[in-house]
């Protein structure tokens, strides 16, 4: 027990005082004994005091001096430790093809969560102060001022996976909530592997026609919808198919999502004067054979775009539109030349994103009155099923909340003699639609209602993605 006593910090700091307090003590002490020893006595009084008052010193200044040492070397551990915490959140979202990261605080911590899929998941809890230095973190990161929690801060950074090399382009915004202070990163220039046709949900027929279509080494391919359909994802699957090694691939996108082996792609920045137009008039001289435009936006686009496709180039871009027959109705009332636009497109995809529901939880019901009605639809050819899926409640342990991810439904139109002939003459938009029913062409809506009678897709989704009576 006395050995324990003097091992504790507080104890050896009182042990100090006492031996400093001792050697001044001793020091008088035998100083006024040596006194009658005359000059022969002064120099042991001296010695005495000399080594008693280092003792004391030692003893007394060590412990403060270790503890100061100590708790310096704790904050470098505790800081590479959120560190080493941050970087593994992002490899961790890197690795499950994570769109965005949200650290949120909450009442008693924080959490962290990714955006998988249009869906988020949460990937972990920490506790508030863990929390707190996360965000401190991320904004060191982004060399953002981690004093300043009161106001919106806006900033980027770059970050390298040690595991794969791979450099992801990391936007990053913070808020104060009242809780605390949140901060959202959106992941660019991620991998563009997992995008693949015959993984965003296309049926096979349909993908072996745009394989068709892209045989072609010249032309407009458009892929329409409205904002957050995935008209980006589709454009980079229809990449995959055909950039490579042999070929000059070119993209311009305004940010770069995805990171395309065997291309040169080129962010939008106006400030520097980087636009749409004038990128894709220096690209035009670079000898491309493929070029992909994020998003053709003005009548210019539009207008550069054709003329690249009619001399030579496959263009691969993206527009808002409905569908495939609003898209090309768009096209036509531009003031574009008509022959030319009918000369150079190939192809229009539109498409719309819906939850896939998890195969190991989903349960069944009777089609009840949206059911009926979505079905009764004149685009849908596909019949009532008597049955249709729903997701569980309360899910699983594969799922979140009763879904696995997202998938799309599609309607691909291609642009044959018939569909050239109606850009060039100007019928109505309704004289196509009937056209193409005629002939057997499959719309979104017939898709999704393959989906929800094969089980795959919520009615409820179709319906919000589509409507129920739109034409």
């Amino acid at each position: 027990m006395r050995w324990t006593i003097l091992v504790n910090q507080h104890s050896i700091e009182i042990l100090g005082q006492a031996c400093l307090l001792g050697a001044w003590m001793t020091g008088a002490l035998v100083s006024a004994r040596c006194s009658g020893l005359g000059e022969r006595g002064r120099p042991w009084a001296n010695v005495l005091s000399l080594v008693a008052g280092p003792v004391g010193w030692a003893a007394h200044l060590g412990p403060r001096a270790w503890a100061w040492w100590r708790d310096s070397r704790s904050d470098e551990s505790e800081q590479e430790g959120y560190n080493r915490m941050a970087n593994g959140i992002l490899a961790a979202a890197l690795e499950q093809g994570a769109s965005d990261v949200h650290i949120e605080a909450q009442e008693r911590g924080y959490m962290v969560r990714f955006r998988h899929s249009g869906l988020m998941r949460e990937h972990l809890r920490v506790s508030r102060r863990g929390g707190e230095m996360l965000v401190a973190v991320f904004k060191v990161f982004a060399d953002l001022n981690t004093a300043e929690k009161n106001h919106l801060q806006d900033g980027r950074f770059s970050w390298t996976d040690t595991k794969t090399g791979h450099v992801l382009d990391v936007r990053i915004s913070t808020s104060p909530a009242l809780s605390g202070e949140k901060v959202a990163l959106r992941l660019l220039n991620r991998p563009a592997g997992m995008l693949r046709l015959d993984r965003i949900g296309m049926p096979r027929e349909v993908i072996d026609s745009i394989r068709r279509n892209l045989r072609q080494p010249e032309g407009l391919v458009l892929v329409a919808g409205p904002t957050g359909s995935g008209k980006t994802s589709t454009s980079y699957a229809l990449l995959q198919e055909v950039s490579g090694p042999t070929v000059n691939t070119v993209t311009i996108e305004d940010p770069v999502e995805y990171a395309l082996p065997h291309a040169t792609q080129i962010g939008i920045n106006p400030k520097m004067g980087v636009t749409f137009e004038s990128s894709l008039r220096t690209v035009l001289r670079q000898d491309p054979n493929i070029i992909f435009i994020g998003e053709m936006r003005d009548i210019e686009s539009f207008k550069i775009g054709v003329r690249a496709a009619m001399s030579g180039h496959l263009v691969i871009s993206t527009m808002h539109a409905r569908d495939t027959v609003g898209a090309m109705t768009a096209l036509r009332n531009l003031d574009l030349d008509r022959s030319a636009l009918a000369s150079a497109l190939r192809m229009v995809i539109s498409q719309r994103l819906v939850r896939e529901l998890c195969p190991s939880c989903k349960t069944w019901a009777p089609a009840d009155a949206d059911t009926r009605e979505f079905f009764s639809h004149p685009l849908c050819r596909t019949p009532l099923p008597e049955r249709v899926a729903h997701p569980s409640p309360d899910g699983c342990e594969k799922c979140q909340q009763g879904f696995a991810e997202r998938t799309g439904v599609f309607e691909v139109l291609r642009v044959d003699g018939r569909v050239r002939s109606w850009v060039g003459e100007g019928e109505s938009e309704g004289r196509l639609r009937e056209s193409l029913r005629e002939t057997g062409f499959v719309s979104m809506r017939d898709h999704a209602c393959m989906k929800i009678a094969a089980g795959e897709v919520w009615i409820d989704d179709a319906v919000r993605a589509l409507g129920l009576n739109e034409d």
